[in-house]
């Protein structure tokens, strides 16, 4: 079976628990689908706590050029709608919504703290394991994760549902709502990651990661 037939059916209506065991077992899914370039360090953790109040389903913590990027993902059910019949968020994505706003309120009242959380969580909980030693996540120009003066660019997003369920009315209506905090996208970025798995290994030089625009 390829990567990409063995994702699809665990994210075939698996619901949200499911899907985020299969994801936590194959990381590089989930690094893939929000960095689309090589970059630097690289690291992802699961179930990353904002204080005692709230949890981020995955981060993924990615460094290039000076600058370290956190992508921070809420995941719903895969088979969840995120926009109903009448072309209005539905429950469950204006909840998301809801959440996403608070972590980063959160995050704006204790950076100092979530920086350096996050940077003892990569060290201890990364789940790609692509760093040997144990030291302060730190990029070629030695911009640790943990410094306050490093430039941080965070990076909200929402998996909901999958592509096949989605019109293009429905679709044009997550990407005006993208254009608030958080992106808005399907489980299916993680199976288009996981084709170019198999396709890379009849060819080396194609690239794992894609510019995902479309969930």
């Amino acid at each position: 079976m390829s990567f990409e037939e063995e994702t699809r059916i665990a994210l075939s209506s698996s619901g949200e628990r499911a899907a985020t065991k299969y994801l936590k077992a194959h990381p590089e899914l989930v690094l893939w689908g929000f960095v689309n370039t090589t970059g630097h360090s690289k690291y992802v953790v699961n179930e990353f706590p904002l204080g005692s109040k709230y949890r981020v389903d995955f981060v993924v913590s990615f460094s290039y050029s000076g600058v370290w990027e956190l992508h921070l993902i809420e995941l719903e059910n895969t088979d969840d709608m995120a926009i109903t019949k009448d072309g209005k968020p539905s429950q469950r994505l204006n909840s998301a919504i809801s959440q996403v706003h608070d972590w980063k309120d959160y995050i704006d009242r204790n950076r100092i703290q979530v920086q350096q959380d996050l940077s003892d969580w990569c060290i201890n909980k990364d789940l790609l394991g692509w760093h040997k030693t144990r030291t302060s996540p730190s990029n070629y120009t030695t911009d640790k994760l943990n410094d306050p003066s490093t430039y941080l660019r965070w990076c909200y997003h929402i998996i909901i549902g999958r592509r096949d369920s989605i019109s293009k009315e429905k679709r044009r209506k997550m990407n005006q709502l993208s254009e608030g905090l958080a992106r808005i996208g399907t489980y299916d970025r993680f199976i288009d990651i996981a084709k170019n798995y198999d396709s890379s290994k009849n060819n080396p030089d194609r690239s794992v990661h894609l510019p995902v625009t479309d969930g």
